[in-house]
């Protein structure tokens, strides 16, 4: 248990109400019915007037994590300025994070290859797999059932997730969290049909990945077919996102679940995929620019520039087409109108 007070210094800000008011743990707001009670024991999140005008009753004693202009409506706030509350947010998180890192050591239930380098201070968890000249940086975590292929790279810091796979020679930076059962390093999809039949084209490439990924469950990145697929640093990505063979993913990218991008994709650093969209091979998206939902891109964008729609296009382009599609039967009605009209005109009388 940690006073307001207590809760205050750890964030770094100042507080207002009564120092010693224990507090257990953050609540979310956003799961109050309308009507409800706030918890006095738990702090909340208010970050708008919108917001509190939507929860009115959290002002009934609740303490609250804040912004300076909100916080006189609250009899215990801790007081953040408007551009840090979020930071702060985090920091409070972070704060009550149970999450245990496992202790550092190779469980007797795991498989190290005799070639394999791993750090003492790595943790390697029961079932894992770590095979022939595998490299497992400090502090690294390989969760249950997680298979570090041969010549594979796990660096610093970095967590691979349960039932995971890391390929061979695949590399993961400093930092990164790869999430269960994703698949860093499948085989790209590349396949010839000729007069013999069809081939498989071997992918004797490789996936490297920066520092400060994170890589949501379910997902495949698939190795190159010669060189190396590449994910730039502080890149994120939901569950279940597909990145095909030869794709050059830059820095500060977001990626939203259930989107796939085709081989040979380049996103330049910035660009955010929202869910379930699908982006061509070979395809160029500069940086900056923003996929809205649902969308499909078939050519390459400009940057900075939002898209959507299937095929997609900017988005002011297709909220004008949307808007005339709106008024298609009217016109079609008028059309008809307009061509029974002429047609009386050219009868002879």
């Amino acid at each position: 248990m940690i006073t307001l007070k207590d809760l205050a210094a750890t964030l770094g800000l100042p507080f207002t109400g009564d120092p010693a008011l224990p507090i257990s743990g953050p609540a979310d707001a956003e799961a109050l019915a309308e009507g409800d009670a706030p918890d006095k024991g738990r702090i909340y999140f208010v970050e708008t007037p919108a917001f509190l005008k939507r929860r009115p009753r959290l002002v009934e004693g609740a303490p609250v994590l804040t912004i300076a202009s909100l916080a006189p409506k609250f009899a215990n706030a801790i007081v953040a300025p408007d551009a840090a509350a979020r930071p702060a947010l985090i920091a409070l998180l972070k704060r009550f994070d149970t999450a245990p890192r496992p202790a550092p050591g190779v469980s007797p239930a795991a498989f190290v290859h005799p070639t394999a380098k791993v750090a003492a201070s790595a943790s390697i968890l029961p079932g894992a797999v770590i095979l022939e000249g595998a490299v497992i940086g400090e502090r690294a975590v390989v969760h249950a059932g997680a298979v570090v292929e041969q010549f594979a790279v796990l660096g610093e810091g970095s967590a691979l997730g349960p039932n995971s796979v890391l390929g061979h020679r695949c590399v993961i930076g400093r930092e990164c969290v790869i999430h269960g059962c994703t698949v860093i390093g499948a085989d790209g999809f590349g396949f010839y049909d000729g007069p013999t039949g069809r081939h498989k084209v071997p992918q004797i490439g490789n996936v490297v990945i920066g520092d400060h990924v994170e890589i949501g469950a379910s997902c495949t990145v698939d190795r190159a077919t010669i060189e190396s697929t590449t994910i730039g640093d502080h890149t994120k990505f939901d569950d279940q996102v597909h990145v095909g063979h030869n794709c050059r993913i830059g820095r500060y990218i977001y990626i939203v679940g259930n989107s796939a991008l085709g081989g040979s994709v380049t996103a330049e650093d910035g660009v955010m995929i929202s869910g379930m969209c699908i982006i061509k091979p070979q395809t160029l998206l500069k940086a900056g620019t923003v996929v809205m939902g649902f969308s499909a891109i078939a050519q390459d964008t400009e940057a900075k520039t939002a898209y959507f729609g299937s095929p997609a296009r900017p988005a002011r382009e297709m909220h004008k087409m949307n808007a005339s599609l709106a008024k298609l039967p009217e016109l079609l009605v008028k059309f008809r109108e307009l061509e029974a009209e002429v047609a009386r005109l050219k009868t002879p009388a």
